[in-house]
């Protein structure tokens, strides 16, 4: 009977070890749960930039298209009193 609890120090000390594993990996999770997501923020952000970045372009371009758009339209409609003879009423 005095031996009993003797016994019951591997078991313990088992129990322990595998606590400690338990925990271990919990922490492991966690640790490359917030890797990714800071990586998928980072990526996040990147995508938001070039988003920004290409909505500037497009708007850009589509007010220079649109200056090209009126002197085109002022070329042919000047080509076209041109070839008629007529003068624009001012």
């Amino acid at each position: 009977m005095e031996l009993l609890p003797l016994l019951l120090v591997p078991f313990l000390l088992f129990a322990l070890i595998i606590q400690g594993l338990v925990m271990l990996i919990g922490w492991l999770a966690d640790k490359i749960g917030d890797g990714l997501e800071r990586r998928r923020r980072r990526a996040e952000r990147e995508l938001d930039r070039t988003q920004a970045q290409l909505r500037a372009t497009i708007l850009t371009l589509a007010s220079e298209l649109g200056a090209d758009a009126h002197e085109a339209r002022k070329a042919l409609i000047r080509e076209s009193f041109l070839a008629s003879g007529q003068t624009p009423d001012q």
